[in-house]
């Protein structure tokens, strides 16, 4: 019969850590479980984007802010330049004008022309006539220098607008 070794501090150790086994994880496997972390985060936040995110605003005919589909707010995107069919709403007037909003402030009113200051500072020369809507509380002779205004119609070679209506805003 041979007898065993008493069990010391040092020897407890080494069996107990013999005994343990490999740990299921290393420095690795944080690291992939990291990166897999961040791809997922960035592909939800893509679709949440997607679903909840701003349409950022056109700068120019076709895009979906400046007035297409008869909405100041946008329409429907199409292959013809002014968002819509020529000549049908939301597109172009035939002759190569295109419906467009003008927004700003006006600075001058001379009879049936009222020149209008954009955001950009701007100033559009506006042409009314009979056929204009006019939608201001009483009528076009009724608006003054620092009212805000949005003005749809086409725009000249000269970048003068023939205004279908005018409209005051707040």
């Amino acid at each position: 019969m041979t007898r065993e070794p008493p069990l010391t501090a040092s020897t407890l150790d080494t069996e107990l850590a013999a005994a343990a086994g490999r740990r299921w994880w290393n420095r690795w496997t944080i690291v992939l479980g990291l990166a897999l972390l961040l791809v997922g985060g960035f592909v939800a936040g893509i679709e949440v984007q997607k679903a909840y995110g701003e349409t950022p605003a056109a700068t120019g005919p076709g895009g979906g802010f400046r007035g297409q589909g008869g909405n100041p707010g946008g329409g429907i995107p199409t292959a013809f330049p002014g968002g819509g069919f020529p000549g049908g709403p939301g597109g172009g007037a035939q002759g190569g004008r295109s419906a467009e909003a003008t927004t700003g402030t006006v600075k001058l009113i001379d009879g049936t022309t009222v020149y209008v200051e954009t955001e950009s500072g701007e100033v559009v020369t506006v042409r009314t006539d009979g056929d204009t809507s006019v939608s201001v509380p009483g009528k076009l002779k009724d608006l003054k220098a620092g009212d805000k205004v949005s003005v749809e119609g086409g725009t000249d070679a000269e970048g003068s607008v023939t205004a279908s209506s005018v409209t005051k805003t707040e």
